[in-house]
């Protein structure tokens, strides 16, 4: 494909090493997406560090009191915190979207790259 005076390349023909290195380039370029791969990579692992303490808690509070009011108000958090999960990583993949967007658009526009979307 040619456009202009610029060759234009395929995303899915560079090497993985290449294709790191791009992504790189783009979030040293914008410091707020670099934040926001941060929180792709971190905010799911501390959703379910938070889970399974809760669960660890739960079966800890099982052995202690039994089946109780502690107990049962223990896993309604559990619940509660599975929801908030569920709510965030819809969210999260809507950020994600839009993300890989702006990715996409970067790669056309400055290095010439074309780069379909897969949702």
């Amino acid at each position: 494909m040619e456009n202009k005076n610029y060759n234009y390349i395929d995303y899915n023909d560079l090497s993985e090493e290449k294709r790191k290195a791009l992504y790189e380039e783009f979030l040293n370029a914008y410091p707020e997406e670099k934040k926001l791969s941060l929180i792709f990579r971190f905010a799911p692992l501390g959703f379910a560090a938070i889970i399974i303490a809760l669960v660890i808690a739960s079966l800890v509070l099982y052995f202690i009191s039994g089946i109780g009011i502690p107990f049962i108000v223990m896993l309604s958090v559990m619940l509660v915190a599975l929801l908030a999960f569920i709510i965030f990583r819809v969210k999260l993949d809507k950020v994600r979207y839009a993300h890989s967007a702006r990715y996409s658009a970067w790669l056309l526009d400055v290095k010439h790259v074309v780069a379909e979307l897969s949702r």
